[in-house]
């Protein structure tokens, strides 16, 4: 047995992999999820029997070397031998007829991985060829545009109440690029990503680019609303190990069908799904070599924290602010910030630096939708403020950013603020679905959640030690003006993330953020807001100073980290406009764009990074 790529040593943690016969050169082929690859060259080569997937796991607590490796896999062939023979006999004897070689091709390809089991917890459902055009996933959702690819449908269950559903798009062997994307999974996920908002996702838009793609349900079903309670295994896979698992079993069925494992794997997602991938790098660093970790939920107890102090404040008496006063307060938040990155253009560059205060808005007499009651200036200092532990007085997760505020409709209301994610915790954390977010103390529920389900699912560690030997790269952007996730906690991790690992220099060797002026969460919002991130809309040029995989792909593989990217403002945000408004630089943290004073300010050309 020879191997095909170098004399890699055996990686010191646990290593998944496939073996299986390929069709058309009758060799037999074993594939690590790692990279390595081994063939057997022999016509008549036993390993893979009749041409059955088999998964299997070489463990680092044997502490094989090379020579024992190579013994353990001659003996295993030693024994299918024997049994090999042993069937020949049977088979004579039973005079049955010779069997024909199946047929060749993607579609029998593709067709040949159901029923397939990999690890003893994943299987192939379905896996048919899906010819070019659109797919129709459901009454709801068409996916157009697609080139031919096998769609692979299958479940992993790790635990007894496991049940993940996943998908994974190959496109057809002479149109991959070697490459393996998984996308994320926004919100409580419940659902495969493969839309949103309308828009292209990872998953899609990848795979017309030649990438084999993944998502998964991560173990539940959405409309369950109450999937939670009582199911403390489905819990797990939802804050961590759905993605882990799917992503081990996708290069596994990678490996099966092209013969060969993907030369990189990359990760693409926002919200949830950028926790999702922060969580994937800190404590999976083998999974994927570069990651674009959009407006992550990181801190998610925290975060989830925020709305019930929201709530909470605009409870109090005559404090409900009414969404006809929104957009009054954005226009008194830009009057008063706007200019300071030199251009008046309804964009602020740094929220952080604008010192507005809503005591301005204070009505002189009678209430009306041009001033705010002193209630109400003084429920949103609290939702500016942010949630705060009342014994110690420290913050809690920073607070809405000022100029995000015509967005808040929905988000921000007594009693039922956030209505969705609020079922983190009467479903997660309390699993009680009549849990009443006013009992909640900001002192000790808030350690509960934290020692419960924020020790599982938060992704705070500053810990990348493997991820930095295996060279993973990771690109990070948040929206300035996001109405779900607060932006400020994204500078606020990234430099706590610098203090641990030797300072900013450092850190930008491997982690990168971008923080993007007038973007809501994702996407949309009056800013520049498309350079190539999931649900927006498609930059105007895929090259690395506009769209993020190519960037990405870039430093992995390249070695040249991105600086800044442009940003594209269209006339609006829907998918099929491609008229341009305005483009802006997004800045490499800490630098924001400023207009130069000179130039069409809707170039980006004449704005600098600057501190």
């Amino acid at each position: 047995m020879r191997r095909a790529s170098g004399r890699p040593a055996l990686p010191r943690r646990m290593v998944e992999g496939a073996a299986w016969r390929n069709q058309a050169t009758r060799s037999c082929s074993l594939a690590f999820t790692d990279g390595r690859t081994y063939h057997h060259s022999s016509s008549a080569s036993p390993v893979c029997g009749d041409g059955s997937t088999i998964g299997f796991r070489i463990d680092p607590a044997a502490r094989l070397n090379r020579r024992m490796e190579r013994a353990m896999m001659l003996k295993y062939a030693s024994f299918v031998v024997s049994a090999a023979i042993l069937g020949c006999v049977v088979a004579i004897a039973a005079q049955q007829p010779e069997r024909k070689p199946p047929a060749s091709g993607p579609s029998a390809e593709c067709s040949a991985l159901k029923g397939r089991t990999f690890d003893h917890t994943t299987s192939i459902v379905d896996s048919a060829l899906v010819t070019s055009g659109t797919l129709r996933i459901s009454d709801a959702v068409t996916v157009p545009d697609l080139p031919a690819f096998c769609r692979v449908q299958g479940v992993s269950k790790p635990s007894a109440d496991s049940e993940i559903r996943f998908e994974v798009w190959l496109p057809q062997p002479a149109g991959w690029n070697r490459k393996f994307l998984s996308t994320g999974e926004g919100g409580f996920a419940g659902q495969l990503n493969y839309q949103r908002n309308g828009l292209d996702s990872a998953m899609n838009e990848l795979l017309r680019r030649g990438y084999a793609t993944a998502s998964t349900d991560t173990g539940h079903v959405s409309t369950d609303q109450w999937w939670g309670i009582g199911h403390p295994e489905k819990v797990t896979d939802y804050l961590y190990r759905a993605k882990h698992v799917t992503t081990v079993a996708a290069k596994a069925i990678i490996a099966a069908y092209y013969g060969q494992a993907p030369s990189h794997s990359y990760f693409s997602s926002c919200s949830n799904g950028g926790r999702q991938g922060l969580i994937e790098a800190q404590r999976y660093p083998d999974d994927f070599d570069g990651l674009i970790i959009g407006a992550p939920w990181n801190l998610q107890s925290h975060s989830n924290a925020g709305f019930i102090w929201n709530a909470q404040a605009l409870a109090a008496p005559g404090a409900a602010i009414p969404a006809e006063k929104l957009p009054l307060i954005t226009a008194a938040v830009v009057a008063a910030c706007d200019k300071d990155d030199g251009l008046a253009d309804g964009v602020i560059a740094d929220p952080r630096r604008c010192t507005f205060d809503p005591r301005s808005l204070t009505c002189n007499g009678a209430d009306g939708n041009s001033c705010l009651t002193p209630a109400q200036v003084s429920a949103l200092q609290k939702i500016y403020d942010g949630p705060r532990n009342p014994r110690t007085g420290e913050s809690i997760f920073p607070g809405f950013a000022r100029g995000s505020e015509a967005g808040w409709t929905g988000m921000v209301r007594p009693t039922t603020a956030a209505p969705g994610l609020l079922v983190y915790f009467s479903n997660l954390v309390y699993q009680n679905p009549e849990w009443d977010l006013r009992s909640f103390n900001f002192d000790s529920d808030m350690e509960h959640t934290d020692q419960t389900i924020g020790r599982l699912g938060n992704a705070t560690s500053t810990d990348y030690a493997a991820a930095i030997r295996r060279g993973v790269k990771i690109i990070q952007y948040h929206g300035w003006n996001d109405q779900t996730l607060q932006p400020e906690y994204s500078p606020t991790y990234y430099e706590q993330l610098a203090k641990a690992n030797g300072g900013l220099e450092h850190t930008q060797s491997f982690y990168r953020l971008f923080m993007v002026p007038g973007m809501n969460h994702c996407s949309g919002g009056i800013g520049a807001s498309n350079f190539g991130g999931v649900g927006q809309q498609i930059p105007p040029v895929r090259d690395a100073a506009h769209d993020l995989q190519t960037a990405l792909e870039k430093w992995v593989e390249g070695g040249t980290a991105p600086t800044q990217f442009i940003g594209t403002k269209f006339t609006d945000n829907q998918a099929t406009t491609r008229t341009v408004q305005y483009t802006r630089p997004v800045c490499l943290y800490p630098t924001v764009p400023r207009y130069k004073g000179t130039g069409d300010p809707n170039d980006a050309a004449n704005f600098a990074c600057v501190r």
